[in-house]
């Protein structure tokens, strides 16, 4: 009888055991989450949430007389906070501009990573551009995406900052520079916080 109440405790001790093991298991990938780089997490902080935007585009050979008008934008994190995702639609002279803007982190590169779909472009997702020619950097004041295009037998860096940033408001420039150096400003846009709960613009 107590062999046989010693073999019993045994297998429950040994089931237990089991059991632990298998919650262990099953709760690693919730604590991998947690631990999203401080990085991006501290960007996902500064832009969460839904902005309205007045957007300035400067005279160019597209726009003689320039073009100003409103617009719209939501941030928020993706699953585990891995990713960020921005939905934006911006006016243009010829009608609206959708934009889906996804930001992630590189644990092989140690580095931020991002890649535009903008529905006026042939392509929508560049996902050439992902790869290869896009860099993003983020200090904790300014978020910096620097992407290098090439149009025909030209090339040139599109500069894009985010500045001024506080928790109701964001000033973002766009500037197109040349091989020589020489950079022109194209656009101006100021974000206000919306008090609107966010959603997809």
């Amino acid at each position: 009888m107590r062999s046989t109440s010693v073999t019993l405790l045994s297998f429950l001790v040994l089931t237990f055991c089991c059991v632990a093991v298998a919650a262990q298991e099953r709760d690693a990938p919730a604590k991998d989450q947690a631990k999203s780089p401080a990085d991006l997490q501290s960007l996902i902080k500064a832009f969460s949430g839904k902005w309205s935007l007045q957007v300035k585009f400067e005279p160019s050979s597209d726009m003689p007389k320039g073009f100003e008008g409103s617009g719209e934008e939501t941030w928020r994190p993706g699953p585990g906070g891995y990713t960020l995702l921005e939905e934006e639609r911006l006016p243009f002279p010829k009608g609206n501009g959708y934009l889906l803007g996804i930001i992630w982190w590189d644990e092989t590169a140690k580095s931020i990573h991002g890649m535009e779909c903008n529905n006026q472009l042939p392509y929508t997702c560049d996902l050439k551009g992902a790869l290869n020619d896009i860099a993003i950097s983020w200090d904790g004041k300014q978020f910096v995406i620097n992407e290098q295009e090439t149009h025909g037998n030209k090339k040139w860096l599109w500069h894009e900052v985010w500045s001024d940033i506080s928790e109701t408001s964001f000033t973002q420039t766009g500037d197109v520079q040349g091989t020589d150096g020489h950079s022109t400003r194209v656009m101006t846009i100021h974000g206000t916080k919306s008090s609107e709960r966010a959603g997809t613009p």
